[in-house]
């Protein structure tokens, strides 16, 4: 990551420290959305001209990614009393055959179509 690490890093600490953004999900499941979080942020931050600017990126990330990993946990919750492709239909995403059954699974497809729409943005 180099020069902008420490800004990262800094951030990641902050979504790390709020429990309520994985309490539904086991350690695997977890380390896929901090990883994918963490990801985010490098390459968000990465773009910066300097440090301020990395600064700023990184605060408009992690207000992004707080409620989106809230939602993750929140749709893997109610997908251990229903099927995870039922928490995938409430996550909003497709609910024809190709969701996904199992909860990793469903992890990896909330994070990829989130960061393709946010790419989009």
């Amino acid at each position: 990551m180099g020069a902008y690490e420490k800004v990262v890093q800094g951030a990641a600490d902050k979504l790390l420290e709020d429990e309520r953004l994985r309490a539904n999900l086991d350690d695997e499941e977890a380390n896929l959305v901090v990883n994918w979080a963490i990801e985010w942020l490098e390459g968000s931050v990465i773009k910066a001209r300097d440090e301020a600017t990395a600064r700023q990126i990184a605060q408009k990330e992690t207000t992004r990614l707080r409620p989106a990993m809230q939602k993750i946990s929140d749709t893997l919750s109610e997908s251990k009393t229903s099927s995870p492709s039922a928490g995938a239909v409430s996550f909003g995403l497709s609910a024809s055959g190709a969701a996904p059954r199992d909860r990793k699974a469903l992890i990896r497809k909330m994070t990829t179509e989130l960061a393709e729409a946010w790419r989009k943005q």
